[in-house]
């Protein structure tokens, strides 16, 4: 646990998002991080966004084509993609951390795909947590766990 982690003394300018029924109308790099700011931190009593754990710069919007190897199904695939920073290398909730930011996308983002990872190198296990946050039945199993749900649960915002 980081102690006494860093927290901003400013932050970003504000926008409205457009929400009908709890689903984000206009999905684009400032609405997305609009959702995602406001997470608390699992171990502080600060949002992602003050410790400078999620910044618009690491949210993209992009898509999926086909590759020539995968079957063409619908494609291009719409996708979010959230880069995320621990505040530091051997945070020992950066897991929780991208399960939150994964669900709390998942619920509000319709006919994307979601990816969440943790910025190269930093986290000492940044690898295996990318891997996990990629594996849907981990991430499945994860948000059906009572325990974890609820942590999560405190951290989420409300929308």
């Amino acid at each position: 646990m980081n102690e006494f982690p860093f927290v901003a003394s400013s932050l970003e300018e504000r926008h409205p998002i457009s929400m009908s029924n709890g689903v984000l109308q206009n999905v684009t790099q400032r609405s997305v991080f609009e959702l995602i700011r406001d997470i608390r931190d699992p171990e502080h009593p600060y949002t992602l966004e003050q410790l400078g754990v999620v910044s618009r710069e690491g949210v993209s919007i992009g898509c999926i084509g086909p590759d020539g190897i995968a079957p063409n199904v619908g494609l291009p695939i719409r996708c979010v993609k959230v880069v995320f920073k621990p505040t530091i290398p051997h945070c020992s909730m950066a897991a929780v951390i991208g399960l939150c930011i994964k669900t709390h996308v998942s619920r509000h983002v319709r006919n994307h795909f979601v990816q969440v990872h943790i910025v190269d190198g930093g986290h000492i296990n940044f690898r295996a947590l990318n891997k996990q946050l990629d594996d849907k039945d981990r991430v499945l199993a994860a948000t059906e766990n009572e325990v974890l749900l609820d942590l999560m649960e405190k951290c989420l915002p409300a929308i």
